[in-house]
């Protein structure tokens, strides 16, 4: 991976090509969810910290931390060359990946589908290029970005939102117009029921949390992202065979997350792909891994590891309840309060056990000017702990989850 930094954001990926394996970078991402923008990188020589890069990307010049990183290094490639005869130390570059990041040109055998870097990027595209809506609808349970992909790609597209409830029931709305469209999601790998909406409103289908996509599709269209499912550097899907004309990628957040060392490369990675907003191809090795991939044993692991948490996991309560042919993305609980389901995430947190929260309560919602009622939306926000059931978990990891929030709870909670 040889190449020469254009952008702020591609510093951390350069400071591990220039500076190791005789000095180590490390990425300190902020963990609060949608702190994308805020950026920690630290070098060490052995165990001391010899320089800081900290700040937020949005308060930066274009290339003004390449320029801090490129001096620095260059204070480093001089100090090492007058010590190097006595300490045997020099800047070598850590050599490139074996695979390289080159985008796919393989088409999937099982179905017509068009490839993204992105589920965001799929929905872009689908909106920009083929639904073109005047208006777009979303629920007020929802993940964050699909409504920056409004904000950031359709300002000129009216934003809505229709209300969930606390068990995930939709309300759909009423005062649709010809030019609209509707997104629904599966949320969880629960079915949704088909939006009971007019005619005249194109239904955009969210299939990022199915495993499995039904056969026949209940929207127009259905897109998604396929991180969450396969667990994969990058992608997304638009469903159906279409031409998008893709723009490029330097490919550094696919590069990092299959050369990542621990959990906070895989964030910084997510951070990374989270501030760009390039409408990109898929990389082949996502596409070879996600189609070497044994969906139907993924599946009955999945649905094995959300049934011992749904019947032994000792506090709170489950959010759904999965029909037999459901593939869970996730376990959902429902803690009494904020204080104890954010004491129990600390708690499994510190055991190596990490669960989310879903979703933060977009800032649009809490606006005076928004007229939909998003309370139980954030009720969920305060209330939900999301726990994983991956199928490269066993029976064995989910009893030693339900172990350790059973000590929690003998602790008093």
């Amino acid at each position: 991976m040889n190449f020469e930094p254009n952008q702020n954001s591609q510093v951390y990926c350069w400071l591990r090509r220039m500076l190791e394996p005789t000095f180590r970078v490390v990425a300190q991402p902020d963990t609060s969810y949608y702190s994308e923008f805020l950026y920690w990188y630290r070098v060490f020589q052995e165990d001391s910290v010899i320089q800081e890069f900290r700040g937020d990307f949005r308060k930066l010049a274009p290339g003004e931390l390449i320029t801090q990183a490129c001096e620095f290094v260059n204070s480093v490639a001089t100090q090492l060359k007058k010590t190097g005869p006595r300490t045997h130390q020099t800047l070598s570059p850590a050599a490139p990946p074996e695979q390289p990041v080159i985008a796919s040109r393989l088409i999937p055998p099982r179905m017509d589908v068009t490839y993204f870097n992105s589920g965001r990027a799929a929905f872009t595209y689908l909106l920009g290029e083929v639904v073109c809506p005047r208006r777009v609808w979303l629920p007020t349970f929802v993940c964050w970005s699909l409504v920056s992909a409004m904000q950031h790609r359709f300002p000129q597209s009216r934003l809505l939102f229709y209300s969930v409830d606390r068990d995930l029931k939709c309300h759909w709305p009423k005062e649709t117009e010809p030019g609209d469209a509707l997104v629904f999601i599966h949320y969880f790998g629960h079915l949704s029921e088909r939006p009971d909406v007019a005619e005249h409103c194109t239904l955009l289908e969210d299939i990022s949390h199915l495993l499995i996509p039904p056969s026949t599709i209940t929207g127009q269209f259905a897109f998604g992202s396929l991180r969450k499912i396969f667990r994969i550097a990058d992608g997304g899907v638009l469903l159906g065979r279409h031409d998008p004309v893709y723009e490029p990628d330097d490919g550094l957040a696919v590069w990092l997350r299959l050369n990542s060392r621990d959990w906070r490369d895989l964030r910084e990675a997510e951070n990374m792909m989270d501030r760009s907003w390039k409408m990109s191809d898929m990389s082949s090795q996502s596409v070879a891994a996600m189609l070497a991939y044994d969906v139907p044993a993924a599946a009955v692991q999945r649905q094995v590891n959300q049934q011992f948490l749904a019947d032994h996991f000792p506090a709170g309560q489950p959010l759904i309840q999965f029909c037999p042919d459901e593939v869970p993305l996730l376990h959902n609980r429902i803690l009494p309060d904020t204080r104890s389901r954010d004491s129990l995430r600390a708690f499994l947190a510190a055991r190596g056990i990490f669960c989310s929260i879903h979703w933060p309560l977009h800032p649009l919602l809490k606006e005076a000017s928004c007229n939909v009622d998003a309370t139980a939306a954030e009720w969920l926000e305060q209330h939900v702990l999301s726990i994983p059931v991956a199928d490269d978990f066993d029976e064995s990891r989910m009893a030693t989850v339900c172990d350790t929030a059973n000590e929690w709870v003998q602790a008093g909670g």
